[in-house]
């Protein structure tokens, strides 16, 4: 009786992002910032301060292009970088909520414009801190071609 030689193990590697990290955090702080500044600037306008509706309202309208291009860096991050995919997919969800947060600002619909923008804003600062802690650099594992 003869044994058949053990199957060759896998061999697997991890690619870890380092550049395409790099690229993504900083649409991802830009992001953060101009987020963060949204309900600040709306507490100025609601105490009396009517200027900084002019600051509110374009920002919140151009907000859902910084987060195109945060799409983009995520997409690399992904792909040629090695790192996770969620990144994007929780960016797609982004760009989604600001243009309804768009509409329904306009609107003056607070029911919904109040609630979507806290949500919002703690998505984009969750993404930004999770952007610097160590998970972030860890890579996708790829199988080893010989």
């Amino acid at each position: 009786m003869t044994v058949a030689p053990p199957a060759a193990a896998k061999q697997f590697t991890y690619r870890r992002p380092r550049v395409t990290l790099a690229l993504l955090r900083i649409p991802l702080i830009i992001h953060a910032g101009l987020v963060v500044a949204q309900p600040i600037l709306a507490g100025y306008f609601l105490s009396g301060e009517a200027d900084a509706m002019a600051a509110h309202g374009p920002i919140g309208s151009s907000l859902f292009l910084i987060a195109m291009i945060q799409l983009f860096a995520a997409i690399l991050y992904f792909w040629p970088g090695g790192g996770r995919a969620w990144p994007a997919l929780i960016t797609v969800g982004l760009i989604v909520a600001e243009l309804t947060q768009v509409v329904f600002g306009y609107q003056q619909n607070f029911a919904v414009h109040v609630p979507l923008g806290t949500a919002i804003v703690i998505t984009a600062v969750w993404l930004t801190v999770w952007s610097f802690r160590p998970g972030a650099r860890r890579g996708r594992r790829q199988e080893v071609k010989k």
